[in-house]
């Protein structure tokens, strides 16, 4: 199906389908990896063989990289009965196109599914280096040099064991930048998710986004100050997702309850999709919109329900014990539902 070329983040194509997942690759991420291939040409002064291989597979090893974090999360979602429907790659990172139901565990299931994938590939990378060097010092273990043997270089013996150090070394970076408690990364949203059953989905975004600003302003300084400017334009993208996800929260996309205290969100588990399904040509962000409208109108619907049952329960109450036994709130419940239903007899 078609796409409209006026929403940059639709300048994407599809490479396959696995899973029953779509993956896409991003025009810039294809743009990006010939620019550094291209340096890479310029910089070897004995023509650029070499260093364009090693580069050509270091960008494999990172795409291979993000793409199974991507499935991850996929397939986390797909564990708490949630939808997955595509995976996108671009110069930042990845996307996956995820709806687990709104509760706070399937949230974390998801979010953690992801970083959840670099220990196992440190693990299975580690073994190949123990096993084939003969020593855990070929394991570049040490946080603060990722891609350095801890007994130093000296202990690889082939080309190849340098490769498996190197994939070691991207994972074990990947996995602690992505549990950085900073919104939107991972361990932002783990962040929020573990707030979310004492504060509210609401509140607990709130804090999680807010965080996330201060956090994303920190990445860009360091970004700034190191040139490291993939960094920069990962935190001015983490900045302006915040920033717009606090909007949102402003304009009620995220009221659970009101004032009576309850928590609506974690009433229902699965989101009514074949709208989405429907609009397929849709970008990926008018998908994700559409589906957080569903999500919200599905709360509206679970409030009102509550609300009902709740009036249900004090009429009773009041027939056994009489008005003087209602609380303040079970007084304002009553007088909010009694408003409402002589606006709806009046029209």
């Amino acid at each position: 199906m078609s796409r409209s070329f006026d929403n940059p983040i639709n300048w994407s194509f599809r490479i396959g389908r696995l899973f029953h997942i779509d993956i896409r690759v991003h025009l810039l991420f294809v743009l990006g990896a010939l620019v550094l291939l291209a340096r890479a040409f310029q910089e070897d002064v004995e023509g650029g063989v070499s260093t364009v291989w090693d580069s050509l597979i270091a960008i494999a090893m990172l795409f291979l990289i993000v793409l199974i974090h991507e499935f991850g999360h996929c397939f986390g979602c797909r564990a708490v009965k949630g939808e997955a429907s595509e995976i996108m790659l671009w110069p930042l990172g990845g996307l996956a196109l995820v709806g687990p139901p709104h509760t706070p565990r399937a949230h974390l299931i998801t979010a953690l599914s992801g970083p959840a994938v670099h220990p196992v590939l440190c693990v299975l990378a580690a073994a190949v280096l123990v096993l084939s060097t003969g020593t855990f010092a070929s394991v570049p273990w040490n946080p603060f040099r990722p891609f350095d043997p801890v007994g130093g270089e000296g202990v690889l013996h082939a080309q190849w064991q340098s490769w498996i150090a190197y994939f070691f070394g991207l994972n074990l970076c990947l996995l602690l930048f992505n549990l950085s408690p900073v919104f939107p990364l991972d361990g932002g949203k783990i962040l929020q998710s573990l707030l979310w059953p004492s504060m509210g989905f609401r509140d607990s975004m709130m804090l999680a986004s807010g965080i996330g600003m201060i956090g994303a302003i920190g990445f860009a300084v360091i970004g700034i100050f190191s040139q490291a400017y993939i960094l920069f334009a990962l935190a001015f993208f983490g900045y302006v997702t915040c920033m717009q996800q606090r909007q949102q929260i402003r304009m009620g996309a995220y009221d659970e309850g009101g004032e009576f205290g309850y928590d609506f969100s974690q009433g229902y588990t699965s989101f009514e999709r074949s709208a989405e399904r429907a609009g397929r040509s849709q970008s990926f962000w008018q998908r994700r919109r559409a589906r957080k409208e569903e999500a919200r109108r599905q709360r509206e619907i679970e409030r009102l329900e509550a609300e009902r049952r709740a009036v249900d329960a004090i009429l009773e109450k009041i027939s056994r014990e009489g008005m003087q036994s209602l609380s303040p709130r079970e007084r304002r419940l009553l007088q909010r539902e009694t408003q409402r239903q002589s606006s709806h007899d009046g029209h």
